[in-house]
């Protein structure tokens, strides 16, 4: 008995029928390996082979079965694009876990702005931010998702130092002014909303005094062919008590968009 081997390979978009309309998904997802980029500080990622399907047949005796392969991994909560729950800024509120994110923020209406023009290691201020909003003709509406572009994500795969260090974050006035338009996610291609020299973590502590997720390390977002208009959906796993999850998230738009 042989195994056959797909041909197919990984896309990052699609159409699909959901709810009886053709939409097209892309993932905004990075992928989650041994060499991926971690915030400085984080437990790095380890993969390793825990049993191989050669070594699960020894187990089996006379079988014509392939055998059955299992791998074990070791990472942190907030490891490529993840989902930062309120518990993980907030440590007055272990309730606010990863666990207790609800669907009415997971899926969303959303938005996107172009940031790239901020200065790395700046705070993005709130005029920046209007600016940008303005020129992609985004108004804010309360319960929906918005995700900013710094341009920092084309550094990933090709130079870590700079992906971790070179980002401008959300500055705090522009954060809260956020916060008041009803945001319920804030989504980043960077590997944190905050400025890597600004140890207060205005984007995280106004989050945490609110009671607002964030998310990091969004991928792909520039290759969504509307401003606003389209859905977000993300899901972290329920990791009972813990500050986050890695998550596959989603862009839906109707495919009638790609031509807008």
């Amino acid at each position: 008995m042989g195994l056959e081997t797909s041909e197919a390979t990984y896309a990052s978009t699609d159409v699909l029928e959901v709810f009886g309309r053709r939409m097209r998904v892309l993932d905004l997802g990075h992928e989650l390996s041994d060499d991926i980029p971690v915030y400085p500080g984080h437990m790095k990622v380890a993969t390793w082979w825990h049993l191989t399907h050669e070594e699960s047949r020894m187990r089996m005796g006379d079988t014509d079965f392939w055998g059955y392969a299992v791998r074990g991994m070791s990472l942190c909560e907030h490891v490529s694009t993840h989902v930062d729950a309120i518990f993980h800024f907030n440590p007055t509120r272990p309730d606010l876990a990863i666990d207790t994110v609800p669907l009415s923020t997971m899926i969303t209406s959303a938005a996107w702005v172009n940031l790239s023009f901020a200065e790395p290691r700046t705070d993005i201020s709130l005029d920046q931010l209007r600016r940008a909003l303005d020129e992609a003709e985004i108004e804010i509406e309360p319960g929906s998702t918005l995700l900013y572009y710094t341009g920092v994500e084309s550094y990933w795969d090709t130079d870590a130092k700079k992906f971790l260090t070179d980002y401008p974050g959300m500055g705090e006035e522009a954060s809260r002014w956020l916060l008041d338009q009803g945001i319920v996610n804030l989504c980043t291609d960077a590997i944190s909303t905050d400025n890597p020299t600004n140890m207060n973590y205005p984007n995280h502590r106004a989050h945490g005094e609110r009671l607002v997720v964030h998310t990091e390390n969004v991928a792909n977002m520039t290759k969504i062919p509307v401003h606003h208009g389209f859905w977000f959906m993300m899901l972290p796993l329920r990791f009972v008590g813990m500050t986050g999850s890695p998550i596959r998230p989603l862009a839906l738009w109707d495919e009638t968009s790609d031509n807008a």
